[in-house]
């Protein structure tokens, strides 16, 4: 996907960054609009220390870690104790600390020397030995007893206890994928080129058994394909298997993408040309052929029947077992056009034979979710209660909220309501369940619990800001990482109803460092369209803001379905370059349309089959308002994007006169060019929509560009393809249309190399320069 749609807090990475800034509303001179105007905050008229560079944010040597580095904090299974992976002051090496929640008392988890020698014994590499030995990448069983460690395309298992490690596989040549632990111990699961296999710990020495046998290039088991994990399971998460809770059973998708076009990309830069092939469905392509099976650990596998659903015409978005009945499948349906979406569930009996046959019942649909007028969004799976009830999440109103269902799925009753989204439930305990959401603010995120009965809602995160939890098991407690516009983050430990244990990191250098650069809030505001919808924005100034000057306006959108950037928080380097440009003499204008405002579904659903029509409306009406303001030069007023904002840029720049120029990162140039699951959940299927996909196409308007345009994109991406900028390149070249044109090389959706990086910051700062 261009950008994860975010019912939770968004990670900022590639073609999803956002800009996230917080803010103060100051305005002398527009009283009439705004009653009470504060003079702008102290420390955005006080001298900075030090002023922030292209070399202080990205060069690969000089670069200030602005944002800190905060502690990976898990909880232990006694839900009293958390392990803290943290860097020795002194020695600068990874270690494990083992924390007593309520004291802090502290003590090592284990001996980083001892692990290291066990590792190198057992074969591993001293590189990655030591790599191991900070518990960064490993994967612990149920108890954290016992580690899994991937090192040289191979798998090892260490014992904390007694100190020992052996080597489990001996491949090379092929590595060893989203290995685990079965639940209770003792066996290894992991995917080999894309077959599932187990490896036995009880039997001495452990055995390997392959459970799928027709794994390749085109099939994958257990593993998902590259539209799987970017549009349904999300970027990062390619398992395709799931255990039941007793470790007896695997559940697993098989995707079949034979029939799923190639798509090829190059790597140019060494002598020997490198070439990257992986199955691509763009909009009206075959999508991948799947289907739901269950696997004994004896290698006996049967197939889910889901007939009610045709091959063609299925995506698989869920899959996971019942927490209290270990035989009981549970599964998510959608029909390609992503119209409604099934939860569905079948019991796994075992006939009595050796070895045991697995042989699923008919699935029973336990509810339907459906829209007639757009998508329905992918929900996660639901959360059981002691009674076999559970708690589902739905958009039906036109925001999300929590509903209580019996098991059969006859729903209860609405246990959140009103006009905001819950974004996450985070557990269920003591009758009361604990999630994030936006009632409080569309623009901030907070840790909220109430009743399953729907009463005694309380807001348990009470400074402003952006909140996300981590509860422990039980949900007696959970660490709360915290953050603002121009304050970077910090961890602290509450008790469930939200009271502070203490700071577990304070990230104090990074908030010292933002202050001494002169990091500053923006002023959130809110604008209203033509139609009346109250969209959220944000307007940075300059530390040296002189109401009586005019000044220039850079503005950024990412502007995709639900992905708000206008939010109370942290945003990273795109927040710090925009400091750098306010720094510079220029106003930052950030402002969210509609379908990107957060504000539920039902802001959304307007955009659906018209991708970039709306969207541009709503920011032409941001730019209106610019326009009203007095210290405002409406005739130089820029925008840029990456991604979906890249798309937006070049929409904007073909299709309204609204903007003097603009950068265009990484962008879709023309829907038929995207993915299939993305693409037409928003915009149906080409033969369904072709006047929407032509209204919505850059490369179309080519002829029409209005303004310097400088376009972006790395040679590898594999996201959007480069083929979006060549294609309007060319048509920018038949129209006799100037434009400026950024490629580099080996880089992906988005460009990470360090000196690639600072190169291109640089010469989007002299595009700016040169043109606003």
């Amino acid at each position: 996907m261009l950008m994860k749609r975010p019912r939770r807090p968004a990670a900022a990475s590639g073609g999803r960054l956002g800009v996230l800034l917080s803010a103060f509303l100051a305005l002398l001179t527009l009283a009439s609009l705004m009653p009470s105007l504060a003079q702008p905050a102290l420390a955005a008229r006080q001298k900075a220390a030090k002023q922030l560079t292209l070399e202080s944010l990205f060069d690969p040597v000089q670069r200030v870690n602005f944002t800190g580095s905060l502690p990976r904090l898990v909880w232990l299974p006694d839900n009293k104790h958390y392990l803290a992976f943290e860097t020795n002051a002194q020695t600068r090496q990874s270690e494990a600390v083992r924390v007593e929640a309520m004291t802090g008392k502290r003590a090592p988890f284990h001996d980083p020397a001892a692990m290291r020698q066990a590792l190198e014994a057992a074969g591993m590499s001293p590189d990655g030995a030591r790599t191991a030995a900070g518990l960064r990448s490993v994967v612990f069983d149920a108890d954290f007893r016992r580690a899994l460690i991937g090192a040289d395309n191979d798998l090892y298992l260490y014992d904390f206890t007694a100190n020992r490690a052996r080597r489990l596989t001996d491949s090379p040549d092929a590595a060893e994928e989203e290995y685990d632990f079965s639940p209770d111990g003792k066996r290894v699961s992991l995917v080999r080129n894309h077959d599932l296999f187990l490896i036995d710990l009880e039997a001495e020495p452990p055995t390997e058994r392959r459970l799928t046998q027709d794994g390749s290039t085109s099939v994958f088991n257990g593993v998902l394909d590259w539209v799987y994990e970017e549009e349904v399971y999300g970027r990062g998460k390619r398992r395709g298997y799931w255990w039941n809770a007793s470790g007896t059973l695997l559940a697993y998708l098989r995707l079949d993408d034979t029939a799923v076009p190639v798509h090829v990309l190059a790597d140019d830069l060494p002598f020997r040309q490198r070439v990257e092939k992986t199955h691509y469905p763009q909009a009206g392509d075959p999508n991948p052929l799947v289907s739901l099976h269950v696997v004994t650990c004896d290698g006996e596998r049967a197939e889910v029947n889901l007939e009610a659903y045709p091959a063609d015409d299925r995506i698989v978005t869920r899959v996971g077992w019942h927490p209290r009945d270990a035989n009981r499948l549970l599964f998510e349906v959608q029909n390609r056009r992503q119209t409604f979406l099934d939860l569905a569930a079948t019991t796994v009996r075992l006939l009595e034979s050796l070895p045991s046959l697995p042989r699923p019942d008919a699935p029973e649909r336990l509810l339907r979710e459906a829209s007639s007028t757009a998508w329905v969004e992918v929900v996660e799976l639901p959360t059981f209660l002691p009674d076999g009830s559970f708690l589902w999440q739905s958009d039906e109103t036109g925001f999300r909220h929590l509903y209580r269902h019996a098991a059969d799925g006859k729903r209860l009753r609405a246990v959140t309501q009103g006009e905001w989204d819950v974004r996450e439930l985070y557990g269920v305990a003591d009758g009361m369940a604990y999630f994030a959401a936006a009632a409080h603010s569309p623009i901030a995120n907070h840790i909220y619990r109430v009743r399953l009965d729907g009463t005694g809602l309380t807001r348990l995160s009470q400074m402003e800001g952006t909140h996300e939890a981590d509860f422990n098991a039980d949900c007696t407690a959970y660490f709360d990482t915290s953050s603002a516009a121009a304050t970077p983050p910090q961890i602290s430990l509450r008790r469930a109803d939200g009271s502070l244990l203490r700071v577990v990191a304070d990230n104090a250098e990074a908030r010292a460092l933002a202050a001494e650069y002169g990091v500053t809030p923006p002023e959130f505001r809110q604008v209203k369209t033509r139609d009346g919808f109250q969209m959220e924005a944000m307007l940075l100034r300059p530390p040296d803001f002189d109401p009586r000057k005019k000044y220039a306006v850079w503005c950024y959108a990412y502007s995709g379905p639900g992905a708000q950037s206008v939010v109370d928080r942290w945003g990273g380097q795109r927040m710090l370059w925009h400091q750098l440009l306010a720094q510079r003499g220029y106003l930052v204008w950030v402002c969210d349309n509609r379908s990107a405002s957060g504000k539920g579904m039902r802001s959304m659903a307007a955009v659906y089959g018209r991708l970039g029509e709306l969207e541009l409306r709503d920011l032409e009406d941001g730019v209106a308002y610019l326009k009203t303001l007095p210290f405002v030069d409406g005739d130089r007023i820029g925008l840029w994007g990456w991604s979906y904002g890249g798309y937006m840029t070049a929409y904007a720049l073909t299709h309204s006169a609204a903007f003097k120029c603009g950068i265009a990162g990484a962008p879709v140039t023309d829907w038929r060019n995207y993915d299939s699951i993305y693409t037409e959940r928003y915009m149906k299927l080409p033969q369904d929509n072709p006047e929407g996909y032509e209204r919505s196409s850059v490369v179309s308007a080519a002829e029409r560009l209005r303004g310097p345009l400088l376009l972006i994109h790395g040679l590898m991406d594999d996201n959007v393809h480069p083929r979006n900028s060549v294609q309007l390149i060319d048509a920018l070249q038949k129209a006799d249309r100037p434009f400026e044109f950024l490629a580099y090389p080996q880089s992906r959706h988005g460009v990470v190399t360090p000196y690639r990086v600072k190169h291109l910051y640089g010469r989007m700062l002299a595009f700016i320069e040169r043109h606003l």
